[in-house]
């Protein structure tokens, strides 16, 4: 997943340099007559957020098959507000069970919300929950399989109608 990520990464500014230099020969042949008009910095970044917005909410519905962005995302806000408070219990509501848990010697499947709340400091370790409050969810990575958290660290699913619920925990990704 890393090793994707990166290479998607190196395309995307590999694309936006070349992009870039078409743009500047282009703007270097007119004439200053025919320049566009100026535009101001602010616009560029709402549009920019905007767009990076709209394309993580139109993935997770149509590629990853959640009911609606909406609703995906509350529930994120809610689980970094819950992981942020260490409300156990609010984080064990958020979770499709069985969970997996992956990491270094440890593999664990948590089956209940009893379970986790008794090995939530395990999981929900220090990297994991500044991976959870760094990442915004504009930043959501979104295939086929769900949304993933930082480079993996926690995949949230769709439930068979459609519901956000963490169902992969990697303590090794970040």
């Amino acid at each position: 997943m890393t090793n994707q990520k990166h290479s998607r990464n190196f395309i995307l500014k590999k694309a936006t340099l070349f992009a870039s230099a078409a743009v500047l020969t282009a703007a270097l042949a007119l004439p200053a007559s025919a320049a566009p008009a100026p535009v101001d910095q602010a616009s560029k970044i709402a549009a920019s957020s905007t767009t990076a917005a709209s394309s993580v909410e139109n993935r997770l519905v149509k590629v990853a098959g959640f009911k609606s962005a909406a609703n995906v995302r509350a529930y994120y806000a809610n689980l970094q507000r819950a992981v942020a408070k260490g409300d156990k219990a609010g984080v064990a509501a958020r979770v499709h069970y069985p969970l997996g848990v992956y990491g270094g010697d440890r593999t664990m499947v948590i089956k209940s919300k009893a379970q986790l709340m008794k090995n939530y400091d395990r999981i929900f370790t220090k990297d994991v929950k500044q991976t959870l409050a760094e990442t915004k969810f504009d930043d959501l990575f979104v295939n086929q399989d769900g949304a993933s958290v930082g480079q993996g660290a926690i995949w949230i699913v769709p439930s068979g109608s459609g519901m956000p619920g963490i169902m992969t925990v990697n303590l090794t990704a970040g």
